[in-house]
């Protein structure tokens, strides 16, 4: 097995949620929190501003490798992006895990500011004049309007959550980067020394390292890791900007902070850890469960750092890293969300997370002459992922949430060019939402999970592709019996 990820693999399972007018669809996973759309009761799958990470990774691939198919994608999800607004100033479709129910939250404001700023950045030499225009004037309704509410006048204050003001700050330096606009220089500059100074915490794990508190008012609980980019990106930034080397110092504590309180999984792979909980005068660490895909901000911030400063130890953690990337990769091109929760919050990948993922592992990796071809590839096999309670499948435009043979827990199906999803129910239920019949998925294979083993019940092996994250093995042998069964 390869200990390096396939990027385009990866992008091209994303560019598989794009739809003809630039919205990236997805069924928005949160393998942190444990929540999504199905367990939120909203049932929607459509476009949401945390996929907005997809247009950056893409501009600075496109910036590596000019291609042309991709300039037009890009110029679609821009135009998408940077007119989906609220007649609040807010942004559409912010809800990620929440769904549609959910219209309003700094993080999922900041996080498209800033992608749209960073594809400005990478941009800026070959997009068209209006599209950066359009991109300028997005950035600035948004900040000015949209997130005016958030804080005090759109900045921190004591109602601040580190990871989302960071996140707003870092869009605001990326915008003066772009555009060369000295709006926000001095007041910028005022919001990251107060959120250095409430929120950041020495020594921990060690002397050498130091974390975020996540809220003011709650002084037990730190950043997940996988926010910590949203902090170090932002101060590696103001360094540069304001020529002020204590901010790359605070960023380091930061990245070691993450890399030391890394551990190693059942399958031997290194992973970003849950949290740090204050308890009985001490200081505990949380690792699971966890996600793998979404690791991607705090990766690119460390990786960011190194090229400022090289540091053995994190580029030994970003290695460790690529590999936990590579053997949890699906062929498709998609990651396992996660593992510890033994439900779809471990296996239904998405297009939100691992769009962060795609930014960050482009700016490591690059793109070779090959990559374009292969993200612009269609894939029409069946993809399988298989969990403890359930299973992801897909082909094509069809997704589901599958059970094993006679078990009808989930039994979810939906597309990727449709926004509602649901519950298969069957015939012979009256009433509730019935899918069309065009969510069906052609030749969909079904599995037995017996007590010591795992087997294809109906379907071929040679149109799947599988992958299993199951604690019971999969004995890959022909189908067990030629009944078509229900899923």
């Amino acid at each position: 097995m390869t200990n390096t990820p396939n990027v385009a693999a990866l992008g091209s399972w994303i560019r598989s949620w794009v739809q003809p007018n630039g919205a990236i669809h997805g069924f928005h996973n949160h393998p942190v929190w444990g929540g999504n759309p199905y367990r939120w009761l909203d049932m929607t799958a459509g476009h949401t501003t945390w996929a907005s990470p997809f247009l950056a990774g893409l501009a600075e691939a496109i910036q590596q490798r000019p291609d042309p198919r991709a300039k037009a994608l890009l110029e679609r999800l821009v135009y998408f992006q940077s007119t989906s607004f609220a007649p609040d100033g807010q942004y559409r479709h912010i809800g990620f895990n929440a769904g549609e129910i959910c219209q309003k939250g700094l993080i999922h404001n900041a996080v498209p500011n800033l992608s749209l700023g960073l594809t400005a950045l990478r941009a800026r030499d070959w997009l068209s004049a209006h599209l950066l225009d359009q991109i300028r004037a997005a950035i600035l309704r948004n900040m000015n309007i949209g997130c005016l509410p958030y804080g005090e006048n759109g900045r921190p204050n004591r109602t601040a959550v580190a990871n989302q003001d960071y996140a707003r700050i870092w869009g605001k330096l990326l915008f003066m980067q772009a555009f060369e606009d000295r709006t926000w220089y001095d007041s910028t500059r005022e919001d990251i020394e107060y959120m250095i100074k409430q929120f950041h915490l020495a020594g921990m794990p060690d002397d050498e390292s130091g974390g975020t508190l996540r809220i003011l008012g709650i002084k037990d609980i730190l950043e997940p890791s996988e926010y910590y980019g949203l902090m170090i990106c932002p101060l590696l930034l103001a360094a540069e900007l304001y020529g002020e080397d204590r901010y790359i110092d605070e960023a380091g504590k930061l990245c070691r902070h993450v890399a030391r309180s890394a551990w190693v999984d059942e399958r031997g792979y290194t992973r970003c850890h849950r949290t740090w909980f204050y308890h009985a005068g001490k200081w505990h660490l949380n690792k699971a469960p966890m996600l793998i895909a979404g690791m991607g901000d705090s990766l690119e911030g460390i990786e960011r750092y190194v090229r400022l400063r090289p540091d053995a130890e994190l580029e030994a953690f970003l290695v460790a890293c690529d590999r936990t990337y590579a053997g949890y990769q699906h062929p498709r091109g998609f990651f396992v969300s996660g593992t510890g929760w033994d439900s779809e919050c471990d296996l239904a990948p998405s297009t939100g997370w691992q769009s962060h993922d795609f930014r960050a592992l482009v700016h490591r990796h690059g793109v070779d002459e090959t990559f374009w071809d292969a993200f612009f590839t269609d894939d029409d096999r069946i993809a399988v992922l298989l969990g403890e309670q359930c299973m992801w499948i897909e082909r094509g435009a069809r997704w589901a949430i599958g059970d094993y043979l006679w078990q009808g827990v989930f039994n979810l199906v939906g597309r990727k060019d449709r926004v509602t999803f649901g519950p298969n129910l069957p015939d012979w239920v009256d009433g509730g939402w019935h899918a069309p019949k065009d969510y069906a998925i052609p030749d969909r294979p079904v599995f037995l999970k017996a007590d010591d083993y795992i087997k294809l019940w109906t379907g071929d092996w040679a149109n799947i592709d599988v992958l299993s994250i199951t604690r019971t093995p999969l004995v890959k042998e022909p189908a067990m019996s030629t009944t078509v069964s229900p899923p």
